[in-house]
């Protein structure tokens, strides 16, 4: 009986010419052969119907014998099989193929077909373009006041922010090409000036921001500052490192007038008062001697050991018609201990309590109830300075260089405590001065000695009052209630 191995193995291999073929293609052709080889053998059948023929097993064991060989060795060649009988095994063709092959017919048996071998392989004609790349992001800048504004005060609050993006840099320099100070927040999307401009003066701000995928904005202008018709000095009361009285207001002296309500605001808001402890006060616009001033005082005496600092940053301030603040002015002082001197026209008497306890009490001669121009008028007043000789004139009166010894002022109506021992015979009984208290030389030292600048000296029984018109200092004649009103800043005094 003719079996059909070698045929078969032919179909697959489909030829020798590929014998140099890859080791994979020969891998894929040992695995192939042995398959298919089997099968062959397998379905060859002797006539009377027994198992396959050894020459066939032989044929297929040598076959793939060769086959693997090959694959291993990664060259074309054969093997030899135990029979000494060898078999080419050449490369898979590099093509797509099909092989059948159609056993031998014999009584008992009949036809087997092999399954086909193939091999394929395509591509893509078409395929899809690559994205276009992101579009650069160009940052929005903004800027408050506007690049190119002219006539700015030097103190006018300059913003520059950069919307969809960030500062890689930005600089405000002057004439002369110096930076000033300015910070940029936390994510470098918003900067601020930090110092005041100078007046009548150019400044030029360059800068470059920069946004998401290389997008970018370069930013040059330009400010100016007014140029002013004037300029306002101003100073503060009690000077810095003293020690004052529980009743000392703090004064804002101002060269010149400021009546313009907005600018009056405008200066409160530029003022800081700090105090410790916390102390409840408040600004009030009230005549002085020399016309309209600015004060601030506590709602009530102030704690002893009160610390005070007053901080006026009146530089490049508008005080209105042309005016600016010269300078920036502070003062830190201390409140020391608490003093107060009480004097009752109609007992004769001025007593003097410290931090609550009786430590003088003197008796006293007031001025002369019964003539207005003579009598002391009654309210808080503020102890305003000491001099050891005080020459005291009143041409009304017919008096002039009178010499008024420890002489303490408390208003500049010429309200003073003074010595005079001429009235020591009434000092106690009777009040005949022109206004003042009178105490004698040795009373007098004494309280001289351990007074202040702004101890307060609460002086009752009289049917005048004490007002603006005994001049300065007049602040705690002016009922809390009122005060505040005094104030730009009150609600009362908006102009919006």
């Amino acid at each position: 009986m003719k079996l059909l191995c070698t045929p078969l193995l032919s179909v697959i291999t489909g030829g020798t010419e590929h014998m140099n073929a890859r080791p994979l293609h020969l891998a894929v052709l040992a695995l192939s052969a042995t398959v298919l080889l089997g099968a062959a053998a397998c379905t060859g059948s002797s006539s009377t119907g027994s198992g396959p023929s050894p020459a066939a097993a032989t044929t297929a064991a040598a076959a793939t014998t060769a086959a693997t060989a090959t694959a291993a060795t990664g060259s074309a060649g054969t093997a030899s099989a135990g029979t000494g009988s060898s078999v080419s095994v050449p490369s898979l063709p590099s093509t797509s193929g099909s092989a059948t092959s159609t056993g031998a017919t014999s009584s008992g048996s009949g036809t087997s077909s092999l399954p086909d071998v193939t091999t394929s392989s395509s591509s893509s004609s078409s395929s899809t373009p690559p994205p276009a790349p992101p579009k650069p992001v160009v940052p929005t800048v903004a800027a408050s006041p506007a690049l190119g504004t002219t006539g700015i005060a030097p103190r006018t609050p300059i913003t520059l922010s950069a919307r969809n993006g960030s500062w890689a840099s930005l600089t405000v320099t002057n004439a002369e090409g110096k930076q000033l100070k300015g910070s940029l927040n936390a994510a470098k999307t918003s900067w601020t000036l930090g110092e005041p401009l100078g007046y009548g003066a150019t400044y030029t701000v360059s800068g470059k921001a920069v946004g998401a995928n290389g997008g970018s904005r370069t930013v040059k202008g330009t400010y100016e500052t007014v140029t002013p018709d004037g300029q306002i000095d101003a100073s503060i009361s009690p000077d810095d490192g003293s020690t004052v009285g529980i009743a000392a207001p703090i004064l804002l002296s101002l060269d010149a007038e400021v009546t313009d309500q907005d600018a009056r605001a405008r200066i409160e808001k530029a003022i800081t008062v700090t105090t410790s402890p916390r102390t409840e006060g408040s600004w009030a616009w009230i005549q002085h001697d020399d016309g309209i001033g600015l004060d601030w005082r506590p709602k009530d005496y102030w704690k002893p050991g009160t610390k005070v600092t007053v901080t006026a940053n009146l530089y490049g301030v508008d005080f209105g018609d042309g005016m600016y603040g010269a300078q920036d002015v502070t003062s830190s002082f201390t409140i020391g201990r608490a003093e107060i001197t009480k004097g009752d026209i109609n007992t004769h008497r001025l007593k003097v309590y410290r931090d609550g306890k009786l430590v003088f009490d003197f008796p006293t001669s007031f001025g002369l109830e019964s003539d207005p121009g003579r009598v002391t008028h009654s309210g808080t007043y503020v102890v305003m300075s000491k001099e050891y000789l005080h020459l005291m004139s009143n041409p009304a009166y017919h008096y002039k260089n009178f010499p008024a010894y420890y002489a303490v002022r408390l208003s500049n109506n010429g309200t003073f405590i003074h010595a005079n021992d001429g009235t020591a015979g009434d000092q106690g009984y009777d009040n005949v001065t022109h206004g003042c208290a009178n105490l004698t030389t040795e009373n007098a030292k004494a309280f001289y000695d351990q007074t202040m600048y702004g101890d307060p000296v609460e002086i009752t029984g009289s049917d005048i009052p004490l007002s603006a018109a005994d001049g300065d200092i007049h602040d705690w004649a002016i009922p809390w209630s009122e005060w505040v009103t005094l104030s730009a800043l009150h609600p009362s005094n908006s102009t919006s």
